[in-house]
């Protein structure tokens, strides 16, 4: 009486929260049906599609399909990603993966064109649920990851909270439960702060799973907190998955009698709703709690369903090609056990005939892609090696016109000094009064020489190498302003000598400079030359 009384609950459950979805899909559909513009057109059609999910999910073909037909003829691409998700999410639902990822690729394809960053992680997330469901969990933890990157770089809460649950997923499946418990947590802190009570319920099925590994006696209440978010939302397929955790909590404990309700709830609802998955999941935990409960009849018919529907899902996952699934779901739903095993031989040829048509075309695909790759490659080099060249050439060509420069302002400088001696040498030739005029000359020659020089050389200098001064200061913060200055012109490899007639300083004064130098340098025992020491700044 009290399992009868506990169904008539739930059945009440479900009916009103379909009713609550439903008025909100028809709110859509109202709304879909005074949209004027195209692209709004297209943008409600896809979010009627992403809600149908836990609703209806097998309306969900038609409705991305019109979004997609739409969106090509008016070349909307967003439109068309997302139509592509949604395309993908509706086989996702119905096991056949190979179908799925190639929508899920081709909308990764446009995003990444129109570099919709946040649309690259969603798709990021979508392939590796696949990868997941494929069982290749370091594919499905590489395109998390990825994800996660994302959405953390974009401060994007809900998307944050949703990889690090899957993250935690296939830790767990690895076996390293503290790495898992540590991102489901993550999740489920962040679900609380948004109020997510969709993805909220994922993360208490998920830490009450772990702990059920590890023996910790609160999973069941993470169960039943799943279970009753998802009887809130009538989320069929997460109402199966609900009850199947519950009553395979109850097996675990041989408690089989409160088992079985929770146990043939999961299994009508997986059926009702065609998710072969969770079908599976509870038909082998019923044939354990009849077997449980000695009732053996009732333990082989489900063992044997149990049997066929993970045939069924082994030829699919290795052969990535799901495309008798109705077939297979109808024989099921009927009960035509015995016929299916008759025909199995049958279904095994065909599906590696498939699978062989399949590796062909993808090896195309990839051999495709791959080439594309190489070349694209290819010139991503040659642009970078024609890039440095010019920047070497364009380097040589200003280090030359300062070295022109420099040689004009010695060739200035050596004038001025000739020019000046030979003032001096005339000077007594002259009167008084003319002697002074030509002091005043040669001083005004002298000071050219101390001021302007400097100015229009430090000027040029900085233009052709620009950041020599900083990490030479960054280097040796010790040098002091003269040193950086005589730095510079053993840079270009100007002998002393040169220096000298340019700064107007003695020969000797430069070589104490220059030894002062390889002190601070620490390189005054090393055999290498200050201007080969300065070409590293």
């Amino acid at each position: 009486m009290r399992k009868v009384i506990v169904l008539i609950i739930l059945c009440i459950s479900f009916l009103y929260s379909l009713s609550q979805d439903q008025e909100d899909i028809d709110s859509l559909l109202h709304r879909l049906d005074n949209t004027l513009t195209d692209t709004a057109k297209i943008n409600l059609l896809n979010k009627i599609a992403e809600d149908l999910l836990y609703v209806d999910s097998d309306k969900i073909y038609s409705i991305a399909n019109q979004a997609l037909e739409l969106s090509e003829r008016t070349n909307y691409r967003i439109g068309k990603a997302n139509a592509y998700n949604n395309l993908g999410i509706y086989y996702r639902t119905k096991g056949i993966y190979d179908m799925a990822i190639d929508y899920f690729f081709s909308s990764l394809d446009i995003m990444e064109e129109l570099n919709d960053i946040n649309g690259i992680a969603r798709s990021y997330n979508l392939i590796g649920i696949i990868y997941y469901y494929l069982e290749n969990y370091e594919l499905s933890l590489e395109y998390y990851n990825k994800a996660l990157d994302i959405n953390i770089q974009q401060q994007d809460k809900k998307w944050i909270a949703g990889n690090s649950n899957n993250i935690g997923m296939i830790y767990e499946i690895l076996g390293n439960y503290s790495k898992a418990l540590e991102f489901y947590f993550i999740a489920l802190e962040t679900n609380i702060e948004l109020n997510n009570k969709a993805w909220l319920a994922n993360n208490y099925g998920n830490i009450g799973s772990l702990y059920l590994k590890t023996g910790n006696p609160k999973s069941i209440d993470y169960f039943f907190m799943r279970l009753k978010i998802k009887q809130e939302q009538n989320d069929i397929d997460g109402l199966a998955r609900s009850n199947f955790l519950i009553g395979n909590y109850y097996n675990t404990h041989n408690q089989f009698h409160k088992a079985l309700p929770y146990l043939q709830s999961s299994y009508q609802e997986a059926d009702s709703v065609n998710s072969l998955f969770h079908a599976k999941n509870a038909a082998e935990a019923l044939s354990i709690a009849y077997e449980g409960l000695k009732k053996y009849k009732e333990a082989f018919y489900y063992h044997e369903v149990y049997k066929l529907l993970n045939d069924s899902l082994n030829i699919e996952s290795n052969s990535e090609k799901i495309t008798r699934l109705e077939m297979q779901y109808n024989f099921r739903k009927e009960q035509r056990i015995q016929e299916l095993i008759e025909q199995r031989t049958e279904l095994v040829q065909t599906f590696i005939a498939l699978v062989i048509i399949l590796l062909i075309f993808v090896a195309i695909i990839l051999y495709s892609r791959q080439k594309a790759l190489i070349n694209k490659q290819n010139l991503l080099q040659n642009k970078l090696r024609l890039e440095n060249k010019m920047l070497q050439d364009e380097l040589i060509n200003k280090d030359h016109l300062l070295k022109e420069n420099v040689n004009y302002l010695l060739n200035k400088n050596e004038i001025i000094t000739k020019v000046s001696e030979e003032l001096i040498k005339l000077k007594p030739a002259f009167t008084a009064e003319n002697q002074k005029i030509i002091n005043e000359a040669i001083l005004d020659l002298q000071s050219s020489l101390d001021s302007h020089f400097w100015d229009e050389f430090d000027i040029r200098f900085n233009q052709v190498h620009v950041s020599f001064y900083k990490k030479l200061s960054d280097a040796l913060p010790e040098l002091t302003a003269i040193d950086k200055k005589l730095s510079a012109f053993l840079r270009l490899n100007m002998t002393t000598r040169e220096i000298a007639t340019l700064t107007n300083q003695t020969v000797s004064s430069l070589e104490t400079a220059r030894t002062r130098l390889r002190k601070i340098m620490n390189i005054s025992n090393k055999d290498i030359s200050l201007p080969e020491y300065l070409r590293q700044f």
